[in-house]
């Protein structure tokens, strides 16, 4: 063999090492912030289960209704994902509820749950979920 073989032959070595490395790179910090997604999920998911468990009774008198956004104010939360580190992840909880209709009866209430987060210092990521409600359900 030739030393231009050889150098030729440590090239092409050299680049499919660096290729190896930046794939397992990309797939660590997309596994990192799919886990983080699905963290913020989890908490938005937890913020609508108290949306629905806030009592809202239009057949009693007076009409009770917890289900208003004085009940619900932003909180901050720790995305908890294991296995990530000492690094912690912290975003912010709201809830936006309005009234959509008043007739026909039953009234309705939109639900808007979202959780914004950063990942290593990006731009935001929000995560967002909606449902809708009516009294006692």
């Amino acid at each position: 063999m030739t030393l231009a073989e050889v150098v030729v032959a440590m090239a092409i070595s050299g680049l499919a090492i660096a290729a190896i490395v930046s794939g397992y790179t990309y797939s660590t910090n997309s596994a990192q912030k799919s886990a983080m997604a699905l963290a913020a999920n989890a908490r938005v998911l937890e913020r609508i289960e108290e949306t629905r468990s806030a009592t809202w009774d239009t057949t009693v008198f007076p009409a009770v209704d917890q289900l208003v956004n004085a009940n619900f104010q932003p909180r901050p939360v720790i995305l908890d994902v294991p296995g990530v580190g000492t690094n912690v992840t912290t975003a912010v909880v709201t809830t936006e509820i309005t009234l959509i209709s008043t007739s026909p009866s039953p009234p309705l209430k939109r639900i808007r749950v979202s959780c914004v987060w950063r990942y290593k210092g990006s731009r935001p990521i929000t995560n967002v979920v909606e449902t809708l409600r009516a009294p006692d359900q």
